[in-house]
């Protein structure tokens, strides 16, 4: 596995509008094009080699990218919110740039709610969207909501507060990351803590907008049926922030979208998941027309 400190530092900065976006592009210039959506709070590089790698042996070109207010791109005051539309900008604005037409999307939780907007507003940019952990109406009582043992000890590390010195911090966001990993898979806290440690040199804050934009933004719940990109769903039973019926609803609700449960799986995309389902995803890529024999 790559260094996650090396892996960290690749990339440039991308001017979309008025802002500064961190993006990472590899591949061949005529490979079809993944963009990996990251989650909230959540840099690019978080997104593990073992899909970005295999992607990349298939010939395909590879975008990740720091949302704006986190990572290395343009931070954001409390004072001045935003919404997923304006992520969804933001992406679109970078595709422009590197004179992307369209693409796949992999996003995860945040990053696949981003995907959905993209996918309405401009469903001629989406080749396919593929959704990890994520939900059509965060806080839609129907749906379900968090976990409360998990509330419990969110609330109390928000009462609490962050560290102030960097090897506390790296132990508080390995923490959280063991908060939504799930029980299928071993925790593997010291890829965790190279990750966290990366993470903290690359640009970490405490807090962004990301939450605020997730619930502020109007819910898709009722215009799933608009979206017609090929659509992949994966979601674990043991996700503790959007429960399994999120998963659910989002492959009902989207014509002929593809549901994989995982049982035991958390709120987390680890390698080994990639491992078990790489010729979902594959077999997925291929039925939307992108890949070639």
């Amino acid at each position: 596995m790559r260094d996650a400190a090396t892996d960290a530092a690749r990339g440039v900065a991308v001017p979309v509008g008025e802002l500064s976006l961190w993006a990472d592009l590899q591949g061949p210039d005529d490979g079809d094009v993944v963009v990996l959506v990251a989650g909230a709070d959540s840099p690019g590089f978080r997104w593990t080699p073992a899909l970005v790698d295999r992607l990349l042996a298939e010939g395909h070109r590879v975008l990740r990218f720091d949302h704006r207010d986190c990572g290395r791109s343009t931070r954001f005051g409390a004072d001045d919110p935003y919404l997923l539309d304006d992520l969804a900008d933001d992406l679109l604005g970078l595709l422009d740039h590197f004179g992307i037409s369209a693409s796949h999307l992999i996003g995860r939780s945040m990053g696949a709610m981003v995907g959905q907007v993209v996918a309405l507003r401009a469903p001629e940019r989406v080749r396919s969207l593929t959704m990890f952990g994520s939900s059509p109406a965060p806080g839609d009582e129907r749906l379900g909501g968090p976990d409360e043992a998990f509330v419990e000890k969110m609330t109390a590390r928000l009462f609490a507060g962050a560290p102030t010195d960097p090897g506390a911090q790296i132990d508080w966001l390995v923490e959280l990351d063991e908060l939504l990993h799930g029980p299928l898979y071993p925790f593997d806290r010291e890829r965790q803590r190279a990750l966290a440690a990366a993470e903290i040199a690359t640009g970490w804050a405490v807090e962004t907008g990301h939450g605020v934009a997730v619930h502020a933004s109007p819910a898709r719940l009722d215009r799933l049926a608009e979206i017609t990109a090929p659509t992949l769903v994966v979601h674990g039973s043991a996700d503790p922030v959007f429960p399994v019926a999120h998963g659910r609803a989002l492959a009902t609700g989207i014509d002929g979208a593809v549901l994989v449960e995982v049982e035991g799986l958390g709120h987390e995309v680890p390698d080994e998941l990639i491992e078990e389902l790489w010729l979902v995803l594959e077999l997925h890529l291929r039925a939307a027309g992108s890949w070639t024999d």
